[in-house]
């Protein structure tokens, strides 16, 4: 099992390093409940040095200002052996050439026999190390950093494949079953055969016990036996078997004369599932192979659990897809995708570090797999990890496919940054101030602007996006847009209504991704609300720039929108959470919808200058606002006039958008309070609250005079 082991209360840079280091990971089935902070260097240190002796892959991701010393005591506690790593010298010499207050000592050492993941600069490079059962990675908490050491651990996910393997040790071929649903399998193949004919290329596909799972998704990916042909390569009974061909030899022949004897680009095959004898015990492994004119190029799936040995065919399938696909987006020859992936700066794996990496590798097509049945059910209960939104099928509605869900997101930067601090107060007071410390911007349901921002800038679609934060719903293609939208009674073509809405809610300035989910979102609204909106439901009037007349116009022409079990769906949305979204059911009550059940993570808005503001207002002012908006009357020591008595815990245990107050008695939400009584002084209804009082009546106290955090 991968975990992440981290510091408690790092900086807000550094949870973003964190987020890259998630994102990267999902792919290979990390989850959330896989990552952990600890208080102090000797709690991760031990915590690290149990897991390892338990056959985990740690990585422990500190901040550049523990990082050096991290790595010392880190050696030392686990008794590793330090040495130079010359490699790392040499790129720091490279970039930083004499610059005295260097620690070159301290940047250098690593494990002895570890595989070194440089930084870009030299400075705070990581490494992989096999430690006891399991392996041991050191990565820095650097935003820019990160990325280099992130792309060369990833490298470790693949090793080499040479058609002059040593012939394995007869292996055995065990007796396995195919996936229960063959359906598992339906978005890697609607997405291998959308790139085929995208490209206007060919593949030909050696028939097997594997294989055979594509070719009965026929009657449910349309065009499959246009794009794909399915050979059968079994060789005559009396031509005589090569005993000394290997497993990965004997696969990429099949693939290669699969491709010569359709005469298609590419040729591609899954070999038998076999296990064999290790150190570690028995093995189970298959491979996936793909040729084309130019090379061919095996994946060998491992795994040493025998639970995990059925699903093995399947996750090849997911493999040959994903490779083609690759290859076609990319337009590179196979060899050279392998040579990129087996890269390894002139250095061979240690036994430990390859299992380690077969062990991911293995996370990696497991996922997508098991997670695809998840993703079809009705009503998910929770997150799975990400899957291609390539795999929609650009030709047909596909009102039953789910939307891809969210990448991993980390946990939250530190309490100390976003929450409001109790202050010293006196006893009671007859007037005083009250400060809001309020938290993101709008009612917090549905797509955050800002949120969806962030996640485009690290790389995420439109669609991903929507999955986000409209979780467990359907995107639909196809559907016919009206020529008109009506709005506040006046009709308006509906690209234009559509285009003049993101630049009043987004502008031109936000990205593409951004701005084509906010299209979505906005569409779905207007159709849920039949085409007829109030002059409330959202922002209009701007005239539109190009780039925003072009995204209305994009996805009018695909004919975009979003679902749930069959039904337009409702898709509120808001300029910046609070690090999360909240609940239909906490905004306006009623019956709560389960892809609007709040919880969605949005930590980019915590980058927003906005994210956090705070509005001061006098006891006196209060009084008045709350007996012209209430009709009540306030009186006695203001600290007890507001009560938070209820919140979601958006940004910690004590402060979240607040579902239940009172005011002077009255039972209000936190959107009641928001709208009616402050008429949006406060931008969200998630915020902390502090009185203080004008002059001590007696001798101060330590406790907070009002219900700061409810």
């Amino acid at each position: 099992m991968i975990k992440l082991f981290t510091l408690e209360n790092l900086s807000a840079v550094s949870a973003d390093a964190v987020y890259k280091i998630c994102l990267t990971l999902d792919a290979y089935g990390f989850s959330e409940e896989d990552r952990q902070s600890f208080e102090g260097v000797d709690a991760l240190l031990t915590a690290a040095s149990f897991a390892v002796e338990d056959g985990d892959d740690v990585i422990l991701a500190a901040e550049t200002d523990d990082y050096l010393a991290l790595k010392e005591k880190l050696l030392s506690k686990l008794m590793l052996e330090g040495v130079s790593a010359p490699s790392i010298a040499e790129r720091i010499a490279q970039n930083h050439d004499g610059e005295a207050d260097l620690d070159m000592r301290a940047h250098c050492l690593e494990p002895k026999g570890s595989v070194t993941h440089l930084s870009n600069d030299g400075l705070f490079s990581g490494f992989t190390a096999a430690v006891q059962n399991g392996s041991l990675t050191l990565m820095p908490l650097d935003f820019e950093r990160i990325d280099a050491v992130l792309e060369s651990f990833v490298e470790l996910l693949f090793s080499p494949h040479d058609d002059k393997e040593t012939p394995a040790d007869a292996p055995k071929a065990p007796v396995i079953r195919k996936a229960e649903d063959e359906r598992e399998l339906l978005g890697p193949v609607v997405r291998l055969v959308e790139t085929l004919q995208r490209s206007e290329r060919r593949l030909a596909i050696a028939l097997g016990d594997a294989t055979q799972q594509i070719l009965h998704l026929q009657g449910d990916v349309e065009h499959l036996t246009e794009a794909v042909d399915f050979i059968d390569v079994t060789p005559d009974a009396d031509a005589p078997a090569d005993p000394d061909e290997s497993q990965t030899a004997k696969v990429i022949r099949e693939a290669r004369q699969a491709r010569e004897d359709a005469g298609t680009d590419f040729g591609a095959a899954i070999s038998p599932v076999y296990e064999s004898e290790t150190d570690a015990g028995v093995q189970y492994y298959a491979y996936s192979a793909v040729a084309d004119g130019e090379g061919a190029r095996a994946k060998k799936i491992n795994t040493m659990n025998p639970d995990d040995v059925m699903l093995l065919p399947g996750h090849c399938v997911s493999v040959l897809c994903d490779t083609v696909c690759r290859k076609l987006d990319g337009e590179r020859t196979l060899n050279e995708l392998s040579a990129d992936e087996n890269k390894k700066d002139g250095k061979k794996l240690s036994k430990g570090v390859i299992a380690f990496a077969v062990v991911i590798l293995l996370a990696a097509v497991l996922a997508p797999i098991l997670l695809l049945h998840h993703f079809m059910q009705s009503e998910p209960t929770s997150d799975p990890s990400s899957a291609d939104p390539s795999s929609y099928s650009s030709t047909m509605p596909i009102s039953d496919t789910t939307l891809p869900a969210d990448n991993y997101l980390p946990a939250e930067p530190g309490a100390s940054e976003v929450t409001a601090a109790p202050t010293t107060t006196t006893a009671p007071s007859t007037s005083g101030t009250f400060t809001f410390y309020v938290f993101g911007y709008g009612h917090g349901v549905g797509l955050s602007q800002h949120g969806a921002e962030y996640l485009s800038s690290l790389g995420w679609t439109y669609a991903q996006i929507l999955a986000n934060y409209y979780y467990g719903t359907t995107l639909v293609k196809g559907d016919v847009y009206p020529s008109m939208i009506n709005y506040a009674g006046t009709d308006y073509e509906t690209v234009e209504y559509l285009a003049s809405c993101l630049e009043s809610e987004m502008s031109s300035a936000f990205s593409h991704e951004a701005l084509k989910a906010q299209a979505v979102a906005l569409y779905t609204f207007a159709k849920y609300n039949g085409f007829r909106l109030n002059a409330d439901a959202n922002a209009h009037g701007k005239t539109p720039s190009d780039i925003c007349r072009q995204v209305a116009q994009e996805v009018k022409d695909e004919g975009l929108y979003i679902a749930y079990q069959g039904k337009t769906a409702l898709t509120p949305f808001h300029s910046i959470s609070a690090g999360k979204t909240t609940s239909y059911f906490n905004v306006w009550g009623g019956s709560n919808l389960p892809y609007l059940n709040g919880g969605r993570p949005s930590y980019g808005d915590y980058n927003v200058s906005g994210f956090k503001t705070t509005y001061t207002i006098s006891s006196e002012d209060f009084r008045t606002i709350v007996q012209n908006k209430l009709g009540i009357t306030l009186s006695g020591d203001p600290a007890t006039w507001i009560t938070i008595k209820s919140h979601d815990q958006a940004i910690s245990s004590d402060i979240g958008y607040v579902s239940a107050m009172t005011v002077g008695g009255r039972e209000l939400t936190g959107n009641e309070f928001r709208g009616k009584v402050m008429e949006g002084k406060i931008r969200s209804h998630c915020f902390a609250l502090a009185y203080t009082p004008d002059t001590q009546t007696t001798e101060p106290t330590t406790t907070p005079t009002t219900s700061l955090f409810g």
